[in-house]
């Protein structure tokens, strides 16, 4: 092919980048700008383009490289469409605009259309991360789709390199078509090496129903060979399109693709194997005097977009089920420390046998207790949660027991104690350990006779409640001193469960990391679904030591601050990352990388031995492996007990 003209070639290298983060502004630099690492454009596009090749002896020439793009930055809609008005303003348009779908104030697509109303020449390439995004809601109302793509994130370099010179090239081919008739033919053959080089179908007719052109996709798609679309009439062209391409049943194909006037979804078919679903659309063909001068078709493949909305459908169904699974009531998790507490909490929860339920803070356990509650035949009676650590000392007794009118200076009506509210039902004890000596002593004779009195009143009262008590005390620590009555405890703790620290089952942050995004994102309106890799190796690493109320904040924290489909490590706190990046013993342990199974099985033996204290029998059943077992391995890995 003969070099196009110089008097057109690339007169408008003007590349408009609309995006609100600054670091993919930076990408768009490294990729497009002028010497960038020396990348090389395809041969066929640059020798459609004019850039002179190296002479077959090899000792001429130079290799094809990028155009020299023109880059121009904004980084709001608003800011895009003043550029656009300026550059027209001054004559001298932009060929080109990638635009993101999603940006404050002013959204990609309000942007598009503004922009459409004042340079309808301009390419538009509309980018966006958002698989929930139907193509459906960002072309609706858009004109001129022949003057259109749509790009998702992440995209390669050579994509966006492609993209580039396409459609900078089809912008100037466009206008030096409208503008110099002596050069049509040679701008037709740009035009369909330019074409050639997308992985869209496209064919175009004049006024009349002519073929005009297509590309190379295009003839593909249809079975077309030689010159046959050149040759063959007009009605049986129409003929052998439309048997090609029939009508789908939107009802069959579950992912939003259907455009009520603007396009439609058409299955191909042919031979086994070659059926396909296309996105078809069509577009008016204007002039430089906006007279309309045919029709463009445009098919695009959405057959593997369309697994992909249904893989993630099925994707979003396994997590379902996972966390019905491993989940107990609003508890979530599935390793092996909760898992037991899901036994002990069935076991007891049918009887009225009083638990204490021990864990530090942000561990759950309030919801343990509800987990109590909601599987025992108390479940149709009343819950009530009391703070005993929130109650003033003075009020504790009036708290939990009511008062008679007139029983102190402000009792100025009689009030229902906690356990009257509860009769019939649960009564949780939080921060049992806090709970003042006077009201111990008062607290274990309704335990021990199941009957009270009101402050101020003489009448005694039935107490109809299960107690279920709470501390991340250490309370026979506090039995020792002095400040925690010994028979209280005993009473207290007749069932006691552990609720274990988040860093002792550390398999379960990310089925709670899950649970909590998509409560969090569907109350903040925010379509992210997942958490990145980075993301999720700092929640991994990081020791929570405010447990799992810590990680429900943070991960609330990270959907409202981000932007994308997915939650970035940027998003989560700073102090997660510098905790991880100080040297704690379980950032260490990943820092490691990948270690051979014999290890793992050898440390989980050191560990269980020395947690059980050498205890054998503990230490093959905190394994779930037999004695004899434990014994074999031990002797595998060279590992005695130590004395």
């Amino acid at each position: 092919m003969s070099p196009v003209p110089r008097a057109w070639q690339y007169v408008n290298r003007r590349v408009l980048i609309v995006d609100d983060q600054p670091e993919l502004h930076d990408d768009f630099v490294e990729t497009l700008a002028h010497g960038g690492g020396g990348r090389q454009s395809s041969d066929e596009l640059a020798a459609a383009f004019g850039s002179p090749g190296r002479e077959k002896d090899g000792s001429s020439g130079h290799d094809p490289r990028l155009p020299d793009f023109e880059l121009v930055h904004a980084f709001s809609g608003l800011e895009a469409c003043r550029r656009v008005e300026e550059a027209c303003r001054a004559g001298e348009p932009y060929a080109l605009a990638f635009v993101d779908v999603r940006m404050p104030g002013m959204d990609g697509i309000e942007t598009i259309q503004r922009i459409r109303r004042t340079d309808r020449n301009i390419e538009i390439v509309i980018m966006t991360a958002y698989s929930d995004r139907t193509l459906s809601d960002i072309i609706r109302g858009t004109e001129l789709l022949h003057k259109m793509l749509y790009v998702r994130k992440p995209f390669t370099r050579e994509e966006i390199q492609q993209i580039a010179v396409c459609l900078v090239g089809k912008w100037n081919v466009e206008r030096a078509l409208a503008t110099r008739s002596r050069e049509i033919a040679t701008a037709n053959r740009t035009l369909e090496a330019v074409l050639d080089a997308t992985e869209d179908a496209m064919v175009m007719f004049d006024e009349s129903g002519r073929f005009v052109l297509a590309n190379r996709r295009f003839e593909k798609v249809c079975g077309f060979v030689g010159g046959q679309l050149q040759t063959m009439p007009r009605r049986e062209l129409a003929t052998r399109i439309r048997d090609r391409f029939r009508e789908s049943n939107p009802l069959d194909v579950q992912a939003g693709f259907v455009v009520d006037g603007v396009g439609s979804l058409v299955e191909r078919t042919g031979p086994k194997g070659l059926e396909g679903l296309f996105y078809r659309s069509r577009a008016a063909v204007r002039d430089g005097c906006e007279a309309v001068i045919g029709r463009l078709e445009v098919y695009r493949d959405v057959s593997k977009d369309i697994e992909v909305q249904r893989m993630k459908g099925e994707v979003m169904r396994l997590r379902g089920e996972l966390e019905t699974t491993h989940s107990f009531g609003e508890m979530v998790g599935g390793s092996r420390k909760i898992r037991e507490l899901y036994g002990l909490i069935r076991q007891a929860a049918d009887s009225d046998v009083t638990v204490l339920i021990r864990g530090e803070t942000g561990t759950g356990k309030e919801l343990v207790a509800e987990s109590f509650h909601a599987n025992s035949a108390r479940r149709d009676g009343p819950f009530l949660a009391v703070n005993c650590a929130a109650i003033p000392e003075g009020l504790i007794e009036s708290e939990l027991f009511g008062h008679e009118k007139g029983a102190f200076t402000d009792a100025r009506t009689t009030k229902m104690g906690a356990f009257e509210r509860a009769h019939g039902g649960t009564l949780f004890l939080d921060e049992i350990g806090d709970m003042q000596p006077v009201a111990q002593a008062k607290l274990l004779r309704v335990l021990q006779g199941k009957e009270f009195q009101r402050v101020g009143g003489n009448r005694v009262r039935k107490a109809d409640v299960r107690v279920l008590a709470a501390t991340n005390r250490d309370l026979e620590r506090d039995v020792r001193a002095g400040g925690f009555r010994k028979d209280l405890f005993y009473r207290l703790s007749v069932f006691p469960v552990t609720v274990p620290p988040l860093r002792r089952r550390r398999e379960d942050i990310p089925l709670l990391a899950g649970h909590f995004l998509r409560e969090q994102a569907r109350r903040a309106g925010k379509p992210i679904d997942g958490v990145s890799t980075a993301a999720m190796r700092i929640l991994l690493q990081y020791d929570w030591p405010g447990n799992v109320r810590e990680l429900a904040n943070v991960i609330g924290r990270a959907v409202l601050l981000e932007t994308t489909g997915v939650v970035q490590a940027g998003s989560l706190p700073r102090r997660l990352c510098e905790a991880v990046e100080s040297g704690t013993e379980s950032a260490l342990e990943a820092v490691r990388g990948p270690r051979s199974l014999a290890a793992i099985e050898r440390e989980a033996l050191v560990n269980a031995l020395a947690v059980s204290g050498n205890n054998v029998t503990e230490a093959a059943r905190s394994l779930e492996i037999n004695r004899s077992t434990l014994y074999r391995k031990l002797k595998k890995h060279g590992l005695r007990l130590r004395e």
